[in-house]
């Protein structure tokens, strides 16, 4: 048995900035994860650090959390944000009178805007509908959803703490009516560590009500699935939204190699039974399309989902529920955090761990909006080109990852899951979606005595099973094409189909 003095579930953004700023607070903690590092929303959002322009006009103070934590990050997290720039497009039919409401609803909250032309946002974006009205500059920017996480993670190592990710919470310990503590079954073993501590913080995010309840208590909440794709390469290197009130598929998000677009708004009861409906593929690549013409004709490479955990709300329309967030002590030794973004996870973090000082009655300042986020030096930040260095032992083509980056987070983290090296280094993240790498990293996984073959040959179905998942919505033209290449290679070259 194990004693600390906070227990964290969860390993989205919101977990991690917890861990983050109870490390710099020299306060004792564990992090637990069931998977690997940002396995929810965190990692199935846009990758947009909004500027809260989307806010902006329904919901003032969620865009001004926003617009004040974008200038944070940009500062703490150079190697995670590209700065980007974000254009809200007005096309034709769209509200000039809600263009007006727009500015000055972001004035109002602070968010720095410019007018621009037709002409001057296609000298921007070349690819912008040329029958666009105009367009308002606002400072979105891109984030890295996976490296703001395990940047936040490594000072928490750094300071002493224990980070258990692939561990899954299985029983809150609970003592005279108070949760003293947890189970957590290592989900490769199946070993279970019993771990104790004077708090436990709940930050699982879209399962925030059930681990609540295994607790004792409750934690309402609406849950919202949003769905998004991805195209093969970039059709812009600014953000681009819809000037229009909040809608299905009016966000496009330049990342590393390719763009997303999405999302849809869909409320649903159980975040472990979602999967991409075509139908949310056709609306999305439409309104894309709306914008940014060629997106219709661009190969889209894999369409993925995700759930965001909303505060409880009347609406039964997600978007007209408030992106603010909550904290929850629940007078029991838990405290729930709920609702909020991406781009607020730090502010999040900051509140819920000043409630956790006023609680053991400490008093110690934050300092995660003033101190750059470590680990930042080992990568290559922004942009691709930068990891052209060499193409020596190349593992993947499309993110550059080679055999030495590989064997590196192999080495440093001892993990048996591809999807851990995949997170850390981005390999099978680009066009071919890791068909053509990732047998190969695990092949090096074999060579370093990491995985036995049955065990790889085990991983690699697994993977290649979600992979089809993410992209049979998006199986026709020549993504079809490359993937019965890519059949072909499993079943005949590597003999999946005799495995099976």
């Amino acid at each position: 048995m194990t004693k600390t003095d906070v227990i964290i579930i969860g390993g989205g953004a919101t977990g991690c900035g917890i861990a983050r700023d109870l490390a710099l607070r020299g306060i004792p903690h564990y992090l637990i994860e069931k998977d690997d590092f940002a396995a929810g929303a965190t990692g199935a959002c846009h990758g947009l650090l909004h500027s809260g322009g989307r806010y902006a006009v329904n919901d003032p103070e969620a865009a001004k959390e926003c617009i004040e934590e974008n200038m944070i990050l940009r500062k703490i997290g150079e190697k995670c944000v590209e700065i980007t720039g974000g254009l809200f497009v007005r096309l034709p039919g769209d509200s000039k009178r809600f263009r007006d409401r727009f500015l000055k609803s972001c004035e109002e909250v602070g968010i720095p805007t410019e007018v621009l032309s037709a002409s001057r946002a296609l000298d921007l974006v070349p690819n912008l509908n040329p029958v666009l009205e105009e367009a308002v500059k606002v400072p979105d920017c891109s984030i890295d959803p996976f490296r703001l996480c395990m940047l936040n993670a490594t000072t928490s190592r750094l300071k002493g703490a224990t980070i258990l990710t692939h561990h899954k919470v299985v029983d809150i310990i609970k003592e005279h009516g108070r949760c003293a503590g947890v189970k957590a079954a290592d989900q490769f073993t199946g070993q279970i560590r019993e771990i104790r501590a004077r708090v436990i913080v709940n930050a699982t995010g879209a399962w925030g009500d059930k681990m609540a309840q295994l607790g004792g208590s409750d934690a309402p909440m609406t849950l919202s699935k949003g769905s998004l794709v991805i195209t093969n390469h970039r059709l812009t290197n600014m953000v681009v939204n819809r000037l229009r009130p909040p809608s299905d598929g009016d966000i496009i998000v330049p990342n590393e190699a390719v763009c997303l677009a999405g999302t849809t708004s869909i409320t649903v009861t159980d975040p472990d039974a979602i999967e991409v409906d075509s139908r949310e593929v056709d609306k999305v690549i439409s309104e894309a399309q709306a914008m940014i013409p060629i997106f219709r004709s661009t190969r889209m490479i894999r369409a993925y989902t995700g759930v965001r955990p909303l505060l409880k709300g009347d609406n039964s329309d997600g978007r007209a529920i408030s992106r603010g967030f909550k904290i929850i002590d629940h007078k029991n030794g838990m405290f729930s955090i709920l609702g909020g973004k991406l781009t607020t996870y730090r502010l999040m973090a900051e509140k819920l761990t000043d409630a956790l000082m006023d609680h053991f009655g400490l008093n110690v300042a934050c300092e995660t909006a003033q101190k750059p986020l470590d680990g930042q030096d080992e990568l290559s930040g922004y942009p691709l080109s930068k990891r052209l260095n060499s193409l020596n032992g190349i593992v993947c083509e499309c993110e550059l990852v080679n055999r030495e980056d590989v064997e590196r987070i192999v080495n440093r983290i001892g993990t048996k899951y591809i999807r851990d090296i995949q997170h850390r280094t981005r390999l099978g993240m680009g066009p071919c979606q890791g068909g053509f790498c990732t047998y190969r990293a695990l092949g090096i996984m074999q060579d370093m005595g990491r995985v036995s073959a049955d065990e790889s040959m085990r991983v690699l179905r697994e993977f290649l099973q979600r992979r089809f998942r993410g992209i049979r919505p998006a199986l026709w033209g020549d993504q079809l094409r490359e993937e019965q290449l890519v059949e072909s290679i499993y079943l005949g070259i590597l003999g999946m189909g005799r495995e099976q």
